[in-house]
């Protein structure tokens, strides 16, 4: 008898549900998945350590446990409810943030603003660093009529 190889369960994907990680903040954006133009996933893990983290040392320096973050993670993409306190400790989310960060595809500084960044370091202009890092919160995280 022949064994039929294929992915876990958990690794194998829905096409239905809209994937959170991997995918541009935009497509996040678009999908319904941001609350005040910030992703869910940020959102959540931001709350969370705001109320649970914020005295931790070394936060986003300690790993949290990869078992935890995957399963984590895995919640987010099956649209379950994540309940950070009952699932997850805060190095654990903070590494989920990490992760969710890394994976974007442009990255939080898209390739278009790169650019312009640089332009604005080398002239060392306060002004135009606040009204770039204003434009690219806009373009980002707050969402436009």
């Amino acid at each position: 008898m022949k064994k039929i190889a294929s992915l876990p369960l958990n690794k194998q994907k829905d096409a239905t549900r809209p994937k959170m990680f991997g995918v541009s903040l935009l497509e996040l954006q678009q999908q319904g998945l941001s609350k005040n133009g910030i992703p869910i996933v940020v959102w959540n893990i931001v709350e969370y350590l705001t109320q649970h983290g914020m005295t931790q040392e070394g936060l986003f320096r300690v790993n949290g446990s990869m078992k935890t973050v995957e399963q984590l993670r895995l919640q987010y993409e099956r649209g379950e409810e994540v309940e950070l306190v009952k699932d997850g400790d805060v190095y654990s989310a903070a590494s989920l943030l990490k992760l969710f960060l890394r994976e974007l595809p442009d990255g939080i500084i898209t390739s278009a603003l790169h650019s312009k960044f640089i332009q604005l370091y080398q002239g060392k202009c306060e002004v135009k660093v606040s009204i770039l890092l204003r434009a690219f919160l806009q373009e980002n995280f707050i969402q436009t009529a």
